[in-house]
């Protein structure tokens, strides 16, 4: 039976036809996601079933005289009849991608919304085909991976017009305020000025650097500003050499930086600004023969190739909380579906990671949360 509002006690006559008999038996109260085993008792007994959660169902079997058996209370999960979309701007094999994706399917197993994920494969007019899509579908909410705020506004606006709700990472949409649209992350500059403090550390004046992305996207641009921003308020000269956009394939990402190094013997620095150019740097000055220190060498997020540079004594990456991205970005549609609650941004945590640490983070990275 499924029962709406307070707890209510319900006493049901069971009369089962067994040869000329009847047969009934007590269920005990039981608490929802909990369960209780019951024995048959004497024919014509009544069954008392209490049910503690608003909402909640059980199914109980009678079985011979004598015998047990077990009922199991569940309640309905809150976000249960919701439809989410999460829009990523690269695909599956991104591992900054599948950590966020590990979250948001955990949050929406957890809160029982029904959920996809589509991958626009750094293909930002597809992706922005992929909101349309689903604005056209009705669903409830999208979470956006949104790299080309301006771009993506138009669809986003039509998505709020629709009464759908958006809530976005990476950018922050130029046309809502929070309250309208939260962004679930941090300032990308803030994050780029934490690494460009701990660079500020190891470079001499006059330093030259080379920054690598895999797209040039607001998240790359905000990176870079906040390093550069960095240097300059700790009083370090740089000469900029280059700054390059390698693309999302992380063999050819490689063999680009590879490449790059062995052209500029004058290097100083390399820089990741994404999950592909951070360990591709690290790993490059690794297979080429560098040793610790001989080049300078700095990114952002967590994955095999970055740790294992990392506890090579190689240099270090700002780390955040990847597996919330996706999860809370699934919590905050739901909260703002149900009761229109969230009215701001949910900001995660970073923080610098180098040899001396990382034995702490290790156990997170083959969970995948970081």
């Amino acid at each position: 039976m499924k029962v709406q509002g307070i707890t209510v006690l319900v006493t049901v006559a069971v009369i089962v036809a067994i040869v000329a008999g009847s047969v009934g038996y007590i269920v005990k109260p039981t608490v929802a996601g909990t369960t209780a085993t019951v024995t048959t008792t004497a024919p014509g007994a009544t069954e008392t079933v209490t049910t503690t959660a608003p909402g909640a169902t059980e199914t109980v079997t009678t079985t011979a005289p004598g015998a047990t058996e077990t009922v199991t209370t569940t309640a309905p999960k809150p976000g249960e009849g919701l439809y989410f979309t999460y829009v990523s701007d690269s695909d599956p094999a991104d591992p900054f991608q599948a950590k966020i994706v590990k979250g948001w399917e955990a949050a929406a197993s957890m809160l029982g919304v029904n959920s996809v994920v589509n991958h626009s494969y750094a293909d930002y007019a597809y992706q922005k085909d992929l909101v349309d899509a689903a604005i056209a579908a009705g669903v409830d909410g999208i979470f956006i991976f949104d790299v080309t705020p301006d771009e993506m506004h138009p669809s986003i606006a039509n998505a709020v017009e629709a009464g759908i709700k958006v809530v976005t990472m990476s950018s922050r949409d130029p046309g809502y305020t929070p309250d309208v649209v939260p962004l679930v992350g941090y300032g990308m500059y803030d994050q780029g000025y934490v690494v460009g403090q701990y660079l500020a550390k190891t470079l001499e004046n006059g330093a030259n650097i080379v920054f690598f992305c895999e797209v040039f996207a607001p998240y790359s641009q905000g990176r870079r500003g906040g390093i550069l921003g960095a240097l300059d308020d700790a009083g370090i000269t740089y000469n900029e050499l280059d700054w390059f956009e390698v693309g999302v394939e992380y063999a050819v990402v490689k063999d680009t930086v590879k490449a790059y190094i062995l052209a500029h013997p004058e290097l100083n620095a390399v820089i990741g600004l994404g999950s592909l150019t951070t360990p591709a740097g690290g790993m490059s000055l690794i297979e080429l023969g560098y040793e610790p220190g001989d080049i300078a060498w700095a990114g952002f997020d967590l994955g095999d190739d970055t740790v294992t540079a990392i506890k090579a004594g190689y240099g270090a990456a700002n780390v955040d909380e990847v597996f919330m991205f996706g999860f809370y970005g699934c919590l905050t549609l739901y909260l703002k579906c149900e009761y229109d609650l969230q009215k701001g941004d949910v900001t995660l945590a970073t923080a610098m990671v180098d040899s001396t640490n990382i034995a702490d983070f290790e156990y997170w990275v083959a969970l995948g949360i970081k």
